[in-house]
């Protein structure tokens, strides 16, 4: 299939696109904050997939390495200032009760939602795709270009400031 829309075959790159999509916007969307950014972002990539196919080593998996195109993409745009101005996630949602209540699971997701808008960029980048997305911190290295030690170091820093906003004020 990657061969196939490395030569730009629609059919190959349609059926690529339905088939990792969503879990890629879901990535776009959570580092860039803003779900106009990351339909951009993924359109983006499926626009530049052919010729991005043709560096793919095809020895490697396909779904990590379009994880890793969209992230820098992702990233790419956030660091260009690109975006436009949307309101938070967390200003829309400030009015919901407090997730502390099992009748509620869905307000745990909002409620990390959250927690990861309100880090710093180089943070909030290393908790999706360390915690989120599942990469190494080999892997998170050499897509931001910074050492595995950064990456370890951001990750920590991340997981104490989430606990802080998830949990802050609340019986643990």
């Amino acid at each position: 299939m990657a061969r196939k829309a490395a030569r730009g075959d629609r059919e190959a790159i349609e059926a690529l696109y339905e088939e990792h999509s969503e879990r890629l916007f879901a990535l776009a969307y959570r580092l860039t904050a803003s779900s106009a950014d990351a339909r951009d972002v993924i359109q983006d990539v499926f626009l530049k997939l052919p010729r991005s196919l043709r560096r793919f080593a095809r020895a490697r998996p396909l779904g990590p390495w379009l994880r890793a195109v969209t992230a820098r993409a992702a990233l790419d745009r956030v660091r260009t200032e690109q975006r436009r101005r949307e309101i938070p996630i967390g200003a829309a949602l400030d009015e919901l009760p407090q997730v502390d209540s099992p009748e509620f699971p869905v307000l745990d997701l909002i409620a990390a939602e959250r927690a990861l808008s309100v880090l710093p960029e180089e943070l909030r980048t290393v908790a999706v795709l360390r915690g989120m997305e599942g990469c190494s911190h080999r892997q998170i290295a050499e897509m931001l270009g910074v050492s595995k030690r950064t990456s370890q170091r951001r990750w920590q820093e991340a997981l104490k400031r989430l606990r802080a906003e998830l949990f802050d004020g609340r019986e643990k």
